[in-house]
């Protein structure tokens, strides 16, 4: 009795060997093999499976398989555009995308239109409401961790640029901040103030001790004045002396028309909301 050997079991043998057909080579280029030798029907144990297989996908030819979605070309409109997005599940309109609930810092809250405007970019791009929640979901700590890191750098610049002043002013630091910030106020008011605080030009040791410089300028020369109701020169010196005077700093002796000269006398002096003692 003949053995049979697998070659001779496995129906493609059976095929002629000069059934060839085209097949790519690893390096790219185009060979011809005999049918039998093709990797597809490798997968058919028997000839029967694979004429049943062929028949199957003859009559799938020109049909949309279930699941499947064409993705448009460049000559496609707008719609057959907007299909695709929804066949993938994008929402009819930005507003459907829900956002998950994120636990903020205090004194931190999303702006309303930084939200819409997020949604509304989304739409556009197609995305699917999971990716807009993933995406948010990473994006909004991210965003919270940076400004946490930008406001921490900036408060160890600050620190560190008041160090540098108080090394070389030493006891007399509190005195110069003080001039210095009297000093922008008296030449630019509020304004410059708050443009110094946005900008964060007034941490800076150089721009603190510019303004220090012209303090004798603009709080003593430049301000000082005979007052009205005074009878004699109006300056910080005279206004530190009478504060050392019994009816104004003896609650017991304190006299309130002799107080009230002071107060009027650093009004005149430093223009502005100034309570006298404060940064003296």
């Amino acid at each position: 009795m003949t053995k049979t050997t697998n070659a001779t079991a496995d129906w493609r043998m059976t095929m002629p060997e000069e059934w060839t057909v085209k097949q790519l080579a690893e390096d790219g280029s185009e060979v011809e093999i005999p049918l039998r030798e093709h990797p597809a029907l490798r997968d058919y144990k028997t000839k029967d499976e694979a004429v049943k297989a062929l028949v199957h996908a003859q009559r799938m030819l020109g049909k949309t398989p279930e699941g499947y979605v064409r993705m448009p070309g460049k000559d496609d409109g707008p719609e057959q555009v907007a299909a695709f997005y929804a066949a993938l599940g994008r929402p009819e309109a930005p507003d459907g995308y829900a956002l998950p609930e994120i636990d903020l810092p205090d004194g931190f809250e999303v702006q309303e239109a930084m939200l819409e405007g997020f949604r509304s970019i989304a739409f556009d791009l197609g995305l699917t409401p999971e990716q807009v929640a993933g995406l948010y979901q990473w994006f909004l700590p991210l965003v919270l961790d940076t400004h946490a890191g930008l406001e921490a750098e900036a408060r160890q610049l600050k620190d560190s640029e008041l160090e540098s002043l108080r090394a070389v002013h030493r006891g007399e630091t509190p005195r110069m901040l003080d001039n210095a910030l009297r000093t922008a106020e008296v030449l630019g008011g509020k304004d410059l103030l708050h443009a110094l605080d946005q900008t964060r030009a007034g941490d800076r040791a150089a721009v603190i001790a510019a303004f220090a410089k012209m303090a004798p300028l603009v709080l003593e020369s430049g301000m000082r004045t005979s007052g009205s109701g005074w009878g004699e020169e109006l300056s910080r010196e005279k206004l530190r002396e009478m504060m050392q005077d019994p009816r104004y700093h003896d609650p017991l002796k304190r006299d309130p028309e002799f107080v009230a000269k002071i107060r009027k006398g650093f009004e005149q002096l430093y223009p502005g909301d100034y309570i006298p003692g404060s940064r003296l």
